[in-house]
């Protein structure tokens, strides 16, 4: 590969995150299995090494080099700092995604209960209410973010009212800023400052799910909730297994939906004839949206360790070494989907990789989808003047997490 094009494939760039897609191409039909020297990472982009990866129980989660509590009475503002890093790297280290089985089983396990298909299924009436809702006050206003107007007021107020049960009243005044700062927390090549803003975030929503679920436990609030259930479940979970797995809940419980409904609005915007086409054919949504996930993913990728030495199609990969599958790039692999940088709406079948694949499968992909097909439906429906208010779109800083900032549209 030569140094050019080395140096395009950049994380840090909003061009390339932009549009990785030339790049993944390149990468796929020159060099499918990448070592960054300076990174220590391998770089995989052809969708049967993908699967491989998340399927096989040779990669999963290092081991978290959890640190000891410090102890005394110091309290000079390094040693606090110090305190705080150490808490938040171990509670990081006990988030559902980042675990092996058989820890990663059990956890997974009990925070399915709060994404059963009948629980999401009786949320359809108030997501569609308030979907709704948004819409009529844009059309009040003659004009609409997709991503500030609707996507996010409806994702956050989702998940943390119907999954987590905090009321709107408790919500903290630093819901977004956290969310944006946590969205770079685990991405590729951060800077330690990135690292330690997240490192701070951590220690804040620690402090706020630590008095929320004493809360629930001192029986002032409903326990129809996630954070009940799992209160309910005190003899599987840790106390700072249960105090991860909140945060970690809220933390990506909603910016991937709304990232989702972002790119899908865009994607279709920018390619009239598959709208027209969903226009005239609304039972094509579901459809869409897999297209959607696949054509321009929400996630671009996730990482994995080898947890002992493993050969991958010819390739040695040694214990330890850290592997990053380009979800993006395994969704435009020509191997598997017949052109595959044409968005087609009815593609079947679409055996897409944006929720994962194996034990690591995203527990609310069934939310997310329905939440997608609501939300985009509605719109293409009530709005059929849709069309983007600027071509010039600003993306999110983070790669892995694939998002707009903004999407101001007209109707």
């Amino acid at each position: 590969m030569n140094d050019t094009l080395a140096a395009r494939f950049n994380p840090r760039s909003p061009e390339f995150r932009a549009d990785p897609y030339p790049i993944y191409r390149y990468l796929r039909t020159h060099r499918p299995i990448y070592y960054r020297a300076e990174q220590e990472d391998w770089i995989l982009t052809r969708y049967a090494d993908v699967v491989e990866v998340l399927k096989s129980p040779d990669f999963g989660r290092s081991e978290s080099r959890r640190t000891p509590s410090v102890t005394g009475t110091n309290d000079r503002p390094v040693n606090r700092l110090l305190s705080i890093r150490r808490e938040s790297n171990n509670l990081m280290g006990l988030w559902l995604v980042l675990t092996n089985p058989p820890d990663h089983t059990r956890i997974r396990r009990l925070l399915l209960r709060a994404f059963t298909q009948s629980r999401i299924n009786a949320l359809q009436a108030s997501i569609q209410a308030q979907v709704d809702s948004y819409i009529d006050q844009a059309v009040e206003r003659g004009k609409l973010d997709v991503i500030g107007d609707l996507a996010y007021p409806l994702m956050l107020d989702l998940n943390c009212r119907e999954i987590l049960g905090i009321p709107q009243q408790n919500w903290h005044r630093n819901f977004k800023q956290w969310t944006e700062n946590m969205s770079l927390v685990a991405d590729l090549d951060i800077t330690p400052i990135t690292h330690e803003r997240g490192m701070l975030v951590i220690a804040g929503l620690a402090e706020f799910f630590r008095n929320r679920i004493a809360e629930c436990r001192a029986g002032s609030e409903p326990a129809d909730n996630l954070i009940g259930m799992l209160i309910e479940e005190a003899g599987q979970l840790s106390e700072e297994e249960l105090l991860a797995n909140c945060i970690m809940m809220f933390t990506v419980g909603h910016s991937s939906t709304v990232n989702l409904i972002g790119i899908g609005v865009l994607t279709l915007l920018r390619h009239p004839a598959q709208l027209r086409l969903l226009v005239a054919d609304p039972s094509l949504i579901e459809t869409a949206i897999s297209e959607v996930l696949r054509y321009d993913s929400p996630v671009q990728g996730v990482s994995r360790t080898a947890l002992c030495d493993v050969e991958l199609a010819d390739t040695k990969i040694r214990r330890d070494e850290r592997v990053v599958c380009l979800i993006g790039a395994a969704n435009r692999d020509p191997a598997r989907f017949p052109e595959p940088d044409k968005f087609d709406i009815r593609r079947r079948p679409n055996p897409h990789l944006s929720f994962g694949y194996g034990i690591h499968t995203c527990i609310g992909k069934n939310l997310s989808q329905l939440v997608a097909k609501l939300v985009v439906g509605t719109l293409v429906r009530r709005l059929p003047g849709l069309s983007l208010a600027t071509d010039a779109v600003e993306w999110e800083d983070s790669f892995l997490g694939h998002g707009l900032k903004a999407l101001p549209v007209v109707f």
